[in-house]
């Protein structure tokens, strides 16, 4: 997982000079076409060009923690309803594939940048909104067997589930399951069949959040916790079920942070401790924890 991080982050630092180099390029093509009195390539320029800057201010503080999480604020995206995030990525779609046609047509770009763009549309569409719109909440069978199996308190409340599989008899090496409760962030990191890691945080510690597209036009979701105690819990869904939206399940980590953090400030004195992982078998004959607490 760190090695993802670090390919992730160094992406996010050549994104960056993209965008800078867009804002350069474009806005001296701005200027050009102001003394030229080229309208049209003004208009186009400056367009890139502002593009260029909301993208950059939109990669800000990704490749590494900033300032502390405050309820209620920031990760707009994520706090918006499912209808607003689809509006959201419909006006995307058109901002984009104008831009593009207009590029394609009038000065002329690459087939392959129309065609990567066009890719990206249908991708929003038929995988990132589907999903948003398809994302499945918890379901009341399958959480008894995650307290059946000591995943989750029963004295919890599940807010958010994320899953990379259906069911757990379809689980393979490297899926995982994403819980959010009221009270803990909790990864279970299937190692092998029956076998899993399962790392949780206490929602009252967490100070950081940090979410990162990934994968093909940011179809999947790099999402990195951290509490006051330097504890960091990254979690890479792929996004690739158009059941389980990494969107949806931020929103509701969201939620329940802020509820957490509002309730109840930290304390060191829990039900649950701060952090730690722990082996765990997923196996019916073989129930609960399998070795004592790896890391506390």
């Amino acid at each position: 997982m760190e090695e993802l991080v670090r390919s992730i982050q160094k992406q996010i630092r050549i994104k960056k000079v993209a965008c800078w180099a867009g804002i350069i390029l474009f806005g001296l093509c701005t200027l050009v076409g102001v003394a030229a009195q080229e309208w049209l390539l003004t208009i186009l320029s400056l367009g890139i060009t502002v593009l260029s800057a909301y993208a950059l201010r939109l990669l800000r503080g990704m490749t590494r923690f900033t300032s502390e999480y405050q309820p209620g604020k920031g990760h707009w995206y994520y706090r918006l309803t499912v209808q607003q995030k689809l509006r959201y990525l419909t006006w995307a779609q058109w901002v984009v594939g104008i831009s593009i046609a207009l590029m394609f047509f009038v000065f002329h770009a690459r087939l392959t940048s129309f065609v990567i763009t066009i890719l990206c549309i249908l991708t929003i569409q038929f995988s990132i909104k589907k999903r948003i719109k398809n994302h499945q909440e918890p379901d009341a069978a399958e959480l008894v067997e995650f307290v059946r199996l000591g995943i989750i308190s029963p004295d919890e409340q599940a807010i958010g589930v994320y899953k990379d599989f259906v069911h757990l008899t379809h689980t393979f090496r490297g899926t995982q399951i994403i819980i959010v409760t009221d009270k803990r962030l909790i990864s279970v990191f299937i190692e092998e069949q029956g076998r899993a890691l399962k790392t949780e945080m206490l929602l009252s510690g967490i100070n950081k959040v940090r979410a990162i597209g990934t994968g093909f036009q940011g179809r999947g979701l790099l999402l990195s916790v951290s509490n006051r105690d330097h504890n960091e819990l990254h979690v890479h869904m792929v996004g690739q079920s158009i059941f389980f939206s990494p969107e949806q399940f931020v929103s509701s980590l969201l939620q329940a942070l802020d509820g957490a953090l509002k309730s109840s400030p930290y304390q060191m004195k829990e039900t649950f401790p701060t952090y730690q992982q722990l082996k765990i078998s997923l196996h019916p004959s073989d129930q609960g924890v399998l070795h004592k607490p790896t890391t506390a």
